[in-house]
């Protein structure tokens, strides 16, 4: 008779328990997005996915250990994956990296969490704000890297007159309601605001 060994009696394997999770995140967004946070039981996200409360319970601490999750995964925080691999060059910089972060924002996930912080009002929730805050902090010292003009000013203004346009853009086209059309004015805003910014760094 084969056992699993290092896994206690219950618990799923490891590659199943994520799956789980990333079930349990998509499912509580969904839900999110069309009743609210305060709308969302619980129980509910855990009957869309099919599962008990006791196995959601396994996974996460509560609603808001779910709702941290799904911030993490699609919240202000991506934008800091983008400054990851900084070209040498400040133009092609600034157009990769808001093509990367469009692309990150623009997925039925993405545009959930969009619609959850605007119905609920969690526009200054901590967590946002804090997210916000890191990507400023990693754009800035990207800038801070470069010998640019300073008359285009500091580089903690930089990163805030790059990403604010991009986070607008955002909040008014990448929701989870959003049609074609406003998703392609949220495409076509980003793209030539990175443009724009990225002639004038080099000008």
């Amino acid at each position: 008779m084969s056992t699993t060994i290092g896994r206690r009696p219950g618990r799923p394997p490891k590659a199943e328990a994520g799956d789980t999770k990333t079930a349990l995140v998509d499912a509580a967004l969904r839900l999110f997005a069309q009743r609210g946070y305060a709308g969302t039981s619980i129980r509910a996200i855990a009957r869309e996915v099919g599962l008990s409360e006791s196995v959601l319970y396994a996974h996460f601490d509560g609603k808001q250990a779910i709702y941290e999750a799904a911030m993490e995964l699609a919240g202000p925080q991506v934008a800091t994956v983008a400054i990851s691999s900084t070209p040498a060059d400040p133009a092609e910089f600034v157009e990769s990296f808001a093509a990367q972060v469009l692309e990150a924002w623009d997925t039925p996930r993405a545009r959930q969490v969009m619609s959850l912080v605007a119905r609920d009002g969690l526009i200054h929730d901590p967590m946002l704000a804090a997210g916000i805050e890191q990507a400023l902090r990693h754009l800035a010292e990207v800038f801070a890297s470069w010998d640019l003009d300073p008359s285009l000013g500091s580089s903690d203004d930089l990163a805030y007159a790059l990403l604010a346009p991009i986070a607008h853009a955002r909040l008014l086209w990448l929701h989870d309601s959003a049609t074609p059309e406003q998703r392609e004015t949220a495409r076509h805003r980003i793209t030539h605001h990175a443009a724009h910014f990225a002639q004038t760094l080099i000008r």
